[in-house]
């Protein structure tokens, strides 16, 4: 049994790194983080990047020494509080965005920041949906002991559990000390030959069809084309949504196209991009990742409705499922997504009485009430 590797910027790379698929996997996506930290790529995020090898798997460790995020994606209390907040507003309903506004300030005058935001995340590849947490029980525990050495003071953050990894942990390996908490409702579609699709499927194939010929897939080399992904990014996740989304930086998108890995999708409304998917394969999944439209052009040309209907496409050809992430939920179920339940696997029993409690308080609330509330407003 192979020691539990922490490799570092300048150390030296996967053993396996020519044959395994992790590695090579977590050389395009994270490999830049690695060499140069996530803050020229992601603005709002100052984070160091290190990798973990456990018996040839490897995945991607990003450090949070407490202060170094803005961003929901790397801050415990943003992704769980603020961004929650910022979510709440845009309630329509009066009566309910009163009650979860009210509800989450309660939770925020009882937990502080700096009492989770001192973590490390595991398997985290620095997007909304990164490829599934793939360790075995037993891998998990020999990692969780290495990294509580090496990170004394910080909590862990596993992504991407299912119920049955975290059942799996609990029931075999107790002394791990991993505790699920609830993280959000996941879409995932697949193509069932010789069933029905809804009607709603249909009709956007319909919209994909007619946009065909103003559909293509984008490289690097076209004039404008990096600064204007930028713009339909921030018109969609920034303006839109939260300033707590991530700031993704013109060296984030040249590296998009330099790796290759992501493939991005744009679509053309009177010759000028107004919508563009980016997507890649994972494992035995396709991933449906980063998206950006001009919010007016989208609703009147259906251009989001003919990307997703894209990325479906494109997982049936290739065989395989479509994650298609969180939120729209019932947009998402309408076109014959199943939901599925994600979980965080979390240790802190390590730390400090103070976050200690904060850390069980917030895995008892979400618990408890998240996966009601997710499925009411179809998150």
């Amino acid at each position: 049994m192979a020691p539990v590797r922490l490799i570092e910027r300048e150390g030296p790379p996967p053993q396996d790194e020519a044959g395994s698929a992790s590695a090579r996997l977590a050389s395009k996506l994270v490999g830049p983080y690695v060499e140069r930290g996530t803050e020229p790529f992601i603005a709002n995020t100052r984070h160091r990047v290190l990798l973990a090898e456990v018996d040839g798997e490897v995945t991607p460790l990003i450090v949070n020494d407490g202060a170094d995020s803005d961003c929901y994606l790397t801050s415990p209390f943003i992704n769980y509080i603020t961004y929650a907040e910022d979510f709440a507003r845009s309630v329509k309903d009066p009566r309910t965005r009163r009650a979860l506004l009210a509800f989450i300030r309660a939770v925020r005058a009882v937990i502080r920041p700096r009492d989770l935001d001192r973590v490390v995340y595991v398997n985290h590849w620095m997007l909304a949906t990164g490829p599934a947490l793939r360790f075995t029980p037993e891998q998990l525990e020999r990692l969780t002991r290495a990294l509580r050495e090496r990170f004394p003071q910080h909590a862990l953050v596993f992504k991407r559990a299912t119920a049955e990894t975290a059942a799996a942990v609990a029931g075999e390996r107790p002394d791990a000390r991993l505790h699920a908490i609830f993280n959000r409702q996941m879409y995932v579609w697949r193509h069932e030959p010789g069933k029905k699709p809804p009607r709603e499927f249909r009709q956007d194939r319909n919209l994909l069809n007619q946009h065909r010929a103003n559909l293509r897939r984008l490289t690097a080399g076209e004039p404008g084309v990096i600064d204007r992904l930028r713009e339909l990014y921030r018109a969609l996740y920034i303006d839109k949504y939260s300033d707590h989304n991530a700031f993704f930086t013109e060296a984030w998108f040249q590296q998009v196209f330099q790796q290759g890995l992501l493939e991005v999708y744009g679509i053309e409304v009177d010759g000028q991009l107004a919508y563009f998917v980016t997507c890649f394969v994972a494992g035995d999944e396709l991933i449906g990742s980063v998206v950006g439209h001009d919010p007016v052009l989208s609703r009147k040309h259906g251009l989001y409705r003919a990307g997703m209907s894209h990325l479906m496409q494109l997982a049936e050809a290739r065989g395989l499922p479509l994650n298609l992430s969180s939120g729209s939920g019932q947009f998402k179920q309408k076109r014959g997504a199943t939901q599925l339940t994600e979980y965080e696997l979390l240790c802190f029993s390590h730390l400090p009485w103070r976050a200690r409690l904060s850390w069980s308080l917030l895995r008892r609330i979400y618990n408890a009430v998240g996966p009601r509330v997710f499925t009411a407003l179809s998150i």
